[in-house]
């Protein structure tokens, strides 16, 4: 497979990955041209030219994948220059480092008006996303033409557990009666973001009878509830913006957020 299509499956699996590029050569270097696709553990794909210069890149790579920023670098082959880097070559080369991070993987617990809605609005900004629900009624592919994938059970906590849960996965809880359930499976798995719906003293009932079940307090507080900004929501339309767009607001974070807190 050429490098570019290899960057375009990853692309379509919704991978994170940079692709370093050789874009200016000058004096001796290991190579004038040259492309490499560095994954976030630092193995690589392609070649730039070997050797220490190529080291670099990747450690570059990989910071630039950790902050989800695109960036040129330059660096001097040569050991005796300010700046240079352990090498007798004596060229520089200029590298540029593209970040292709991953879209948050949306999972919608719950296939009312708002996760209708939330549907809707994924569409539009093209982020992938799945549908869970309890009710083969609702959970249609008629409802949710675009979604990835409907995953429907009687028992919404088992739904959810047919879902590969990952760090790529934001899942927002707007379940009819079932979210403790979803919520007390979501926690088991790494996943990027959770956020529910719910009135400050059902969410405070929730984390109680959670942490009855064993649920340890660590966990909750990794839970968005309150969900979504605060813009004064009020309409269905208005509170999936505003929950999408925490969604994307966490995504860009290049530090852990401090989560919202209930106050009592």
């Amino acid at each position: 497979m050429l490098l570019m299509e290899k960057v375009a499956m990853l692309t379509r699996r919704n991978e994170t990955f940079a692709l370093a590029m050789i874009i200016e050569s000058k004096g001796s270097t290991p190579r004038h041209v040259g492309k490499m696709i560095v994954y976030r553990d630092g193995t690589i794909e392609g070649t730039v030219g070997g050797g220490l210069a190529e080291h670099y890149i990747i450690e570059d790579s990989v910071k630039a994948i950790q902050i989800g920023q695109s960036k040129t670098v330059e660096y001097k082959l040569n050991k005796q220059a300010k700046d240079g880097i352990e090498m007798n070559c004596g060229g520089t080369l200029r590298v540029f480092i593209e970040v292709y991070p991953s879209r948050p993987e949306l999972v919608i617990a719950g296939a009312g008006h708002l996760g209708s809605a939330l549907a809707k609005l994924a569409d539009f900004l093209e982020l992938p996303y799945c549908i869970v629900d309890d009710r083969l009624g609702f959970c249609t592919k008629e409802r949710f033409p675009n979604a990835s994938n409907l995953f429907v059970n009687e028992d919404i906590g088992k739904a959810l557990l047919a879902v590969n849960l990952n760090e790529k996965s934001y899942v927002i809880i707007v379940t009819k009666d079932g979210d403790d359930r979803v919520l007390k499976t979501a926690l088991q798995f790494p996943i990027a973001y959770v956020g529910m719906v719910a009135s400050k003293r059902k969410v405070i009932r929730i984390f109680e009878k959670l942490k009855s079940q064993g649920v340890r307090q660590e966990l909750l507080e990794q839970v968005h509830s309150p969900i979504g900004l605060e813009m004064g929501s009020e309409t269905t339309e208005e509170i999936a913006i505003s929950i999408i767009g925490e969604i994307i607001k966490v995504s860009k974070e290049k530090k852990p957020i401090k989560v919202k807190q209930l106050s009592r």
